[in-house]
């Protein structure tokens, strides 16, 4: 499966490049009006921890400010996702939220979904554009509040919030200051307990960008990941995260630019558990913009992942992703995404996992108003080191449905189904779960 996902990832290469050498049509159409907001379920590139996720909730309308509420129920029939005990599980979920933008827009500027296990904090790439306007600003809260009917002692406050300032100067120089604050837990499969394990997570990113010239830019970064967990058999997992990238861009046709980037990582853990390490991630790209919604990036480089111990021996790694979002038609939309990296571990155990992971999503806008959306994935974790885990290997394989119905142009009905199933070359680890959910969501 492992060798499937690097053909596929190949493949998409030689499509994406065919794309980009092909004529440029204009896109009129706004992204909103492409892909709507919808209440996704499970995906392996939206952390973990959202086992029960609402999903993008934004505007319909250009303005300001955008309140929103969703009202939920989810039901799964493996609530603490075990191999022999399986349980079920229904959760009612009240998610209450806001987001403010300068300039005044329809859709959030930031979307970004942060991975606890991935060094400096996000697992995929960020497409960054510094926008049309001098200055963007954009705030974002929210509070998900999860009632358990049978297992109440897992009751769930989570939150998240989201700031992020840009500013163009004249000259070609840019200023970007990102921040995102989230209160979440694990699912009962992942980490040492069989319970909701409840952490803090924040990331604070700067970036600097500057156009040499028309056709070349050049970004420097530094970012701040912090990880904080509330129970003790968990806490080997706080550390602290810097990163350090720079990136350089060459712009060859309108649409179409090679890149290379260099990140230097370094993880300090709080406790000796496990080991803290330094990462060195070198990568070549290729990307093709050209909407928010029309666009693919492929990197591929090497990684280095050095340790403070000495008796760990160092690891290296090809490292690659691959991000393909377009536009076939007025009513249909793909999104393709894939990674191979190393990730920190989430048990004691082992040193690291290295880890594989392959999305498709498709959308069909069925009439104005209704719009489907289903998926498949498959991701692979493999466990490095001489511990206990050192040998594990998990293949995880998921397929979901999402429908959404506008009832207004306020009020949206979202309803899926999700299938997890877990293969594992440790005793007692496998698993599969059902899941359902209906959401009533209303936004302004």
């Amino acid at each position: 499966m492992k060798c499937l996902i690097g053909g596929l990832l190949l493949l998409l290469f030689s499509m994406g490049w065919q794309c980009a050498l092909a004529e440029e049509v204009g896109v009129k159409r706004t992204t909103t009006a492409i892909v709507p907001s919808l209440a996704y379920g499970e995906s392996p590139f939206v952390e973990r921890t959202n086992a029960i996720n609402v999903g993008e909730i934004i505007g319909s309308k250009t303005g300001y400010i955008h309140p929103y509420l969703a009202i939920g129920e989810f039901y799964t029939d493996n609530f603490y996702e075990s191999d022999n005990n399986r349980q079920g599980e229904f959760i009612t979920r009240i998610t209450p939220g806001v987001w403010v933008s300068l300039p005044a827009s329809p859709y959030q500027l930031v979307q970004l979904n942060t991975l606890n296990v991935a060094p400096g904090g996000l697992e995929l790439s960020r497409f960054r554009s510094k926008g049309n306007t001098r200055i963007q600003a954009y705030g974002s809260y929210q509070v998900d509040i999860l009632r358990h009917g049978d297992f109440d002692e897992e009751d769930q406050v989570n939150q998240k919030g989201e700031g992020f300032l840009g500013y163009n100067f004249r000259g070609g120089l840019s200023l970007a200051l990102l921040d995102v604050y989230e209160l979440d837990h694990d699912t009962a499969s992942n980490g040492p307990t069989r319970s909701l394990d409840k952490f803090t997570s924040n990331l604070i990113e700067t970036t600097v960008g500057y156009e040499i010239s028309s056709k070349t830019r050049a970004e420097l970064q530094y970012a701040l990941y912090s990880l904080s967990y509330d129970k003790d058999p968990s806490q080997f997992r706080d550390r602290d995260d810097q990163r350090f990238t720079g990136r350089a861009f060459y712009q060859f046709r309108p649409k179409t630019s090679v890149f290379v980037e260099y990140s230097f990582i370094n993880l300090d853990y709080d406790q000796n558990v496990t080991s803290d390490s330094e990462e060195h991630q070198a990568y070549l790209g290729l990307q093709w913009l050209q909407t928010s919604k029309s666009r693919w990036r492929i990197m591929l480089g090497y990684g280095e992942k050095e340790f403070d111990d000495s008796s760990i021996s160092t690891a290296d790694n090809f490292i690659g992703e691959i991000q393909f979002r377009h536009r076939f038609t007025s009513k249909t939309y793909v999104e393709l995404r894939g990674n191979r990296r190393t990730n920190e571990t989430d048990s004691p155990g082992a040193d690291y996992i290295l880890s594989h992971k392959l999305q498709l999503r498709y959308f069909q806008r069925m009439t104005a108003k209704f719009l489907a959306s289903a998926n498949i994935s498959y991701s692979n974790d493999d466990y490095q080191g001489s511990g206990l885990l050192g040998d594990q290997e998990d293949d995880y394989y998921g397929a979901g449905l999402d429908l959404k119905y506008s009832l207004t142009r306020w009020l949206n009905l979202a309803g899926g189904y999700s299938y997890l199933k877990r293969n594992s070359n440790t005793v007692g680890s496998d698993f599969y779960r059902n899941s359902v959910y209906l959401n009533l969501v209303a936004t302004l």
